[in-house]
């Protein structure tokens, strides 16, 4: 349906039957948007797009470049002029210009009214305007019915597709297709392109740039129009609705109706993240409850997770994603969110059920591991953290995270325990001889002891003085002793790579070797010795990090 009516259209009311079509038969299906009369041309460029002429020639006769010139910008939907008046005919260089441009040329009688004219067309124009507001109001109400009947995007898309003839690509905010509906044989869709007949178009690259600007794209392929209307609301962006069909079967209500399924489709989706979100809080603190082992008994703690929608009854461990050195306390939001929302929708992708929780520094993790034929719970729940984290340092390399991976376990009750330790993995990775972004609580098995006495109150200070009190003060040269023997352990004993990394040749390196050996008592070429002083060294570092 279009709120204009065409030339031809025009030229059948009964308000113009006495007008004569004199040139320009080709454009009588020029559209016109508005009537304008004319005593005088002479600022041409105040007329808009679609506009009617209506003119009694007053001046033609003897200065008419304005309106030849007019009749050759292709700007009018028609031209209408009153012979009798000041014309007694229409000169022949007018009907040259129209029928050059395809621009509808009118003769009007002296007895035909001004107001005759304008009435006639405007009173169409109305109607049609008042036509498409209720048919407009109509498909409106029948989309945010199937809202408000909760029938979900899928029914708002087959809907959409019916009322408008179109086929529709529902894109979410990254650019995948969430839901189509194809009406078209000739049209189909694949990663990177949509297909139309043999021409292609980028559409993820187009989505984007359309959802950035937020306002609708359109172009033409084939003998198809494309439209790409963005999906946003309060300032944020959840996809893009594609339509096509045949270029000469839109109409304003297809397109007036497209923009209110925008929008429609926004609220959808808000209500969709408000539900997310009351889900998602229900379940964070569902796992506060289990991390502080707040249920008096495991039974109930099922019961719980049955209700949110999680079984408890499967393996479980804990990762405890931490966002590095961020003081911004706005970029660190903007990174926690982001961070949130990788971790959800490949957690989806994975199919495992998870929960997850935000803390001070990261996000908590509970998530179902599995073990496959040669996979074990280990393996699986490291596969996992690698995911996260590789995809993470893909989109936003700039910000570092580090991934800490509890122990798996089948036990409600131990699901605290996975968490301490994830956090263990995640806070102590820098203790380690070779720094990793990924740390299980295993690789922290050095640690396990010394964190247990710590926990249990017993200094790890007075240990870790009793085995090596004599190297921790610099010798007399400067030499830092507790550095060349963390990178001598580091390097596995190996002389060479050991000198390379603290930058000094290899008989420099034996002479701190010897001297360690010295003042620590100890013999570095023992391995009950070396046990002893890298314990130590594990005590130290540990006490130093909670210092």
């Amino acid at each position: 349906m279009n709120v204009s009516i065409t030339v031809y259209e025009a030229l059948r009311l009964p308000g113009l039957s006495s007008a004569r079509l004199i040139a320009g038969q080709g454009g009588t299906h020029n559209l016109i948007k508005w009537v304008t009369t004319v005593e005088v041309i002479e600022d041409i460029s105040r007329l808009q797009e679609g506009e009617f002429l209506v003119t009694t020639g007053y001046g033609l006769d003897q200065h008419s470049e304005h309106f030849q010139k007019l009749l050759a910008m292709k700007k009018l939907s028609g031209a209408a002029i009153y012979t009798g008046f000041y014309l007694k005919q229409i000169p022949q260089v007018f009907k040259d210009i129209a029928n050059q441009n395809d621009l509808p040329l009118i003769e009007l009688p002296t007895a035909l009214n001004f107001s005759s004219i304008t009435k006639s067309i405007l009173e169409q124009i109305l109607n049609k305007q008042m036509e498409l507001i209720s048919s407009s109001l109509d498909f409106h109400k029948q989309l945010t019915q199937l809202v408000v009947k909760n029938e979900g995007k899928p029914s708002i898309s087959d809907r959409l597709s019916l009322l408008t003839g179109t086929s529709l690509f529902i894109m979410d905010e990254s650019g995948d297709l969430s839901y189509s509906v194809q009406k078209h044989e000739s049209i189909s869709i694949d990663e990177t392109e949509l297909i139309v007949h043999q021409d292609s178009l980028p559409y993820k690259d187009l989505s984007e740039k359309c959802q950035l600007e937020r306002k609708p794209l359109e172009m033409e392929l084939n003998r198809f129009k494309v439209l790409f209307y963005p999906i946003s609301a309060n300032e944020k962006n959840y996809g893009c609705l594609i339509a096509i069909k045949e270029l000469d079967e839109w109409s304003e209500l297809h397109i007036s109706t497209l923009e209110h399924a925008a929008a429609v489709f926004a609220i959808e989706y808000l209500k969709e993240e408000a539900v997310l979100q009351t889900q998602n809080r229900l379940r964070g603190e569902f796992l506060e409850q289990l991390i502080n082992k707040n249920f008096q008994t495991s039974s109930m703690a099922l019961e719980r997770g049955k209700k949110l929608g999680f079984d408890l009854s499967l393996s479980q461990a804990i990762l405890y994603v931490k966002l590095e050195n961020i003081q911004d306390s706005r970029h660190f939001k903007k990174s926690m969110d982001l961070l949130n929302d990788l971790a959800r929708t490949e957690l989806e992708k994975l199919g495992r059920q998870f929960v997850i929780r935000e803390r001070l520094e990261g996000l908590m993790i509970l998530f179902e591991v599995k073990e496959g034929r040669n996979t074990n719970w280990k393996q699986d729940s490291l596969k996992t953290a690698g995911i996260l984290h590789r995809l993470w340092k893909q989109r936003f390399p700039r910000v570092q995270v580090t991934v800490g991976v509890g122990r798996t376990y089948a036990e409600v009750s131990r699901l605290n325990q996975s968490a301490v330790e994830a956090e263990y993995a995640a806070d102590l990775h820098t203790l380690l001889f070779m720094e990793k972004k990924i740390i299980h609580y295993d690789d922290l098995a050095a640690f396990h002891l010394l964190l247990q006495m710590k926990e249990a109150g017993l200094s790890l200070k007075q240990f870790y003085e009793e085995q090596m009190g004599s190297l921790l003060n610099k010798s007399k040269q400067g030499i830092d002793l507790i550095y060349t023997l963390e990178a001598f352990f580091k390097h596995n004993h190996h002389i060479q790579a050991t000198a390379s990394e603290l930058f000094i040749h290899r008989h420099t390196l034996k002479y701190r070797l010897n001297l360690i050996e010295k003042r620590s008592g100890y013999h570095l070429d023992s391995a009950d010795d070396r046990l002893k002083l890298q314990l130590a060294m594990a005590a130290y570092k540990l006490e130093q990090y909670y210092q």
